[in-house]
């Protein structure tokens, strides 16, 4: 692999769980997964669709894994877990991403740990 394709090690991981319970309120329980996400000591963004967290790869994929069995701690019977990853090479100057380029308007909210 040349040094110009070489993955730079922190990624963007976006998920989103859909927990269903038999009764009570879905959105307690998906406070429950966004605690785990706080716990964890990582930039984050919490946003309406998702929440987005910057690391590694593997740290975060655990993360997530984490919010979904706090889901079922919290009563869900079932959960649905959608996860984006966004990661790129150093030969990557420019990025759609826009948290790579500072603060703007759209991601003014993304927690630094």
């Amino acid at each position: 692999m040349s040094t110009e394709n070489a993955m730079v090690p922190d990624v963007f991981v976006a998920f989103q769980v859909i927990p269903r319970l038999k009764e009570g309120n879905n959105f307690e329980v998906v406070d429950k997964a966004i605690e785990v996400v706080k716990a964890a000591d990582v930039p984050y963004q919490v946003g309406a669709m998702e929440t987005t967290m910057k690391g590694e790869l593997n740290y975060l994929l655990e993360i997530v894994k984490k919010a979904q069995q706090a889901c079922y701690d919290a009563g869900a019977v079932e959960v649905i877990t959608n996860i984006k990853i966004h990661s790129k090479t150093e030969a990557a100057t420019d990025t759609f991403c826009t948290y790579d380029r500072g603060v703007t308007k759209a991601n003014h909210m993304f927690v630094d740990k």
